[in-house]
């Protein structure tokens, strides 16, 4: 099987993460030989979706990978790989029931029980919870798309989203300090009107706001001042207080108060930009998890001739006299190729920048009323970082019905378990408070908490024709990172297209076939028409 990996090639990528395998599809598809390779058994790094089972396996993945250092030849050197470095760590999982009963609000299904209040409710035990495992999806690095973001725009540019399926985020939720309880935020035009939170004038204060920002580029000369400042000031210039300070920095800027003002402007127009084009918040879910989109990409690779390889380790990129990479040591085998890509953490001269802290809920019931996939952005409290909240039902495909997967995020501080532990508590039970919260908050049937490191790589540590690609972060959305794809892809092939759409099934005319005939003997007809003429 080794022996027919393509060598030379024109693109070598190490790691299946989400920007490498977005360059891998673009450069296949302009006809690139593409080899991509990873030393994993699945699709997706540190992007990846997994079942229960599987997240139990990958959790030790890199507990028996060994460095191994190989000898060059004369006028060469190596850069070599350690597939033992840790990205996710500190993980802490813990069960909140045994054999032990626990009520999950549901229709009908596997063992009910009618309470007094006449409303249905399933119990679980963790033997069945685990019988369950294939029915959740749980990602490692969850994020959503603005509906007109750029992750969108290339999916629907290239026709890779003809890979996935996708649902709109059904409600975004901030947390009000006053009153102790989630705020619904209003999206919309409607919405805004509609709301019963917020009064008329603070209504029509958020729509001069949102307006303003809309007028950034066509009218700087309104912002001269601004520019100066950060978010905050801006805010207190226009005297925007209340609930509508917190809907505009916590879940539409997605911000702080010391945000740099041109920053949070951007973020308000792709907000409000992606109302309504596929629902009434700006945001999609990926259906299955976000760990589809890498796999969409490497599936439109290997449609356009790239060839793929899991399990196969990468013990060192060979440099060459020029100061050149020339290729890899791949499962002892010299693969040469035209341009390398290798994922930051596998990069052996990528550093640790900072850190996402992270946990994964399995719950009885829903923090709000909305049964799809709903969006709780948590403003800064107590000098921590903002979390934000990912909550998904049956209906997005992360886990049976009846249990809802929580996804909370933030920044990495110390662990994710101190950095959580507020938030956790404030919005769930664990079995173990009295009887009254048990009843009002979600109750945790199963926890998983882990950090996973953010790291950065500079280019000029780097040979010309060789380039580091970044991993997750802590940014809710894919832009970022589909833009540096497309700088890395731009840097190899500046004078090709990043993407072409991919060809309608209907469209493919084979060799030889009755098809491309009929369509030759079309032209040859409308060539001999336009001589006529």
């Amino acid at each position: 099987m080794t022996d027919d990996i393509p060598s030379p090639c024109d693109l070598l990528v190490i790691g299946t993460g989400l920007t490498e395998s977005i360059v891998a599809s673009a450069a296949s598809r302009i006809g690139k030989q593409v080899v991509h390779v990873d030393h994993r058994d699945f699709y997706g790094s540190n992007w990846a979706t997994f079942s229960f089972n599987n997240l139990h396996n990958v959790l030790g993945v890199n507990k028996g990978l060994t460095e191994c250092i190989e000898e060059t030849k004369k006028e060469t050197y190596s850069l070599h790989i350690g597939l033992n470095s840790n990205t996710v760590l500190n993980v802490v999982e813990k069960w909140f029931i045994s054999d032990e009963d626990v009520e999950a609000t549901i229709d009908n299904q596997l063992r009910i029980e009618e309470t007094n209040n006449g409303i249905l409710k399933q119990t679980w035990t963790k033997s069945e919870v685990l019988k369950h495992s294939r029915k959740f999806n749980f990602d490692l690095s969850p994020k959503l798309l603005y509906s007109k973001g750029e992750m969108v725009e290339v999916l629907i540019s290239s026709g890779i989203c003809r890979y996935a399926e996708f649902k709109n985020v059904s409600c975004i939720y901030t947390y009000d300090n006053v009153e102790s309880g989630l705020l619904p935020v209003p999206c919309s035009r409607a919405d805004i009107f509609n709301s019963k939170d917020i009064t008329m004038i603070e209504k029509r204060l958020l729509m001069k706001i949102l307006s303003m920002c809309m007028e950034y580029e066509t009218k700087p000369e309104k912002f001269q001042e601004d520019e100066m400042g950060n978010f905050g000031n801006f805010l207190d210039a226009h005297k925007i207080q209340g609930k509508v300070r917190k809907y505009l920095i916590d879940s539409v800027a997605m911000a702080k108060e010391s945000t740099n003002f041109q920053d949070a402007v951007k973020n308000i127009q792709k907000f409000v930009r992606s109302i309504g084009r596929y629902g009434n918040t700006p945001f999609l879910w990926t259906l299955y998890g976000s760990g589809e989109l890498p796999q969409c990409f490497c599936r439109c690779s290997a449609v356009f001739g790239g060839v793929y390889c899991l399990k196969r380790s990468t013990q060192s990129i060979i440099i060459g006299s020029d100061g050149q990479a020339t290729g890899i040591m791949c499962d002892n085998q010299n693969l040469k190729a035209k341009f390398i890509l290798i994922e930051d953490s596998l990069n052996p001269l990528a550093t640790i920048k900072s850190g996402i802290s992270r946990a994964i809920l399995v719950t009885n019931k829903a923090l709000t009323s909305n049964d799809q996939a709903v969006l709780i952005n948590l403003p800064s409290l107590n000098g921590k970082e903002p979390v934000r909240i990912l909550e998904l039902s049956a209906s997005t495909m992360a886990c049976p019905q009846g249990l809802y997967v929580v996804h909370l995020i933030t920044r990495q501080v110390t662990t994710a378990i101190e950095d959580l532990r507020e938030v956790i508590d404030t919005f769930f039970s664990t079995g173990e408070s009295n009887e009254n919260e048990a009843l009002h908050k979600p109750q945790i049937i199963w926890s998983l908490h882990f950090n996973i490191n953010e790291y950065e790589s500079y280019a000029d540590m780097l040979p010309l024709n060789m380039y580091s690609s970044p991993g997750p972060n802590s940014s809710m959305d894919f832009d970022n990172h589909v833009i540096q794809a497309r700088n890395i892809f731009k840097s190899m092939f500046p004078d090709e297209d990043f993407l072409p759409r991919v060809p309608d099934p209907e469209d493919v005319i084979l060799e030889g076939s009755a098809e491309e005939v009929v369509l030759q003997e079309s032209l040859e007809n409308q060539e001999v028409q336009n001589v006529h003429e």
